[in-house]
């Protein structure tokens, strides 16, 4: 499995790169994370993904940053985030395993529920079904309604809302779902420009 992504996109990646000279940086060799490790050599640098328990730790080594590692963080919307991750890394370093991702830096068991019931209710009408039919996969009762009482019972309604949300996300809005739980800067801490 090739490792790409997008770094403006994908808030879950640790930059390193060669340490400035005012620190005493020690070497860091990423590749004897292995067995569970998958990598590709790109022309900026090594990208790496780390097989965890907790997920996968995503790793873009910039050349010379092995000699002399450092992090990069960026004092963005994604900051925490960012250091989340590099907590895994170190405490798998370490040999420890760190917790799941904190409640405010993923969804809901309720959203990744209706967020899967919208991705299968597009499938299914792209495959050929009808709004009713998509209903009646969770409620068979709908296949009796008469056509006066379908047009207003709420299962439909659902439906809909549910092929709308997908077809949004198809369109490219499911890249804000890599955006959940960042936290902008407050503005006391902008610099006026």
């Amino acid at each position: 499995m090739p490792a790409l992504w997008a770094q403006e996109v994908l808030s879950a990646i640790i930059a390193l790169i060669p340490a400035p000279e005012i620190y005493t940086a020690s070497s860091f060799f990423p590749l004897q994370l292995a067995p569970q490790l998958n990598a590709a050599l790109g022309d900026d640098g090594l990208h790496l993904v780390i097989g965890d328990k907790t997920g996968p730790i995503r790793l873009w080594v910039a050349d010379g940053a092995d000699r002399r590692a450092a992090v990069v963080i960026p004092l963005d919307a994604s900051c925490w985030i960012r250091l989340y991750h590099l907590r895994r890394l170190l405490e798998r370093l370490y040999g420890r395993v760190v917790g799941p991702l904190p409640n405010t830096f993923r969804p809901t068991r309720y959203r990744i529920t209706r967020l899967a019931h919208a991705l299968q209710a597009l499938t299914a009408k792209r495959a050929g079904a009808t709004v009713r039919d998509i209903a009646a996969l969770t409620d068979t009762g709908v296949r009796t309604l008469g056509g006066s009482i379908w047009k207003d019972v709420h299962q439909r309604a659902r439906v809909e809302r549910l092929l709308k949300l997908a077809e949004h996300l198809a369109g490219g809005e499911y890249l804000a779902l890599l955006h959940h739980g960042h936290r902008s800067l407050p503005a006391s801490a902008a610099v006026p420009r």
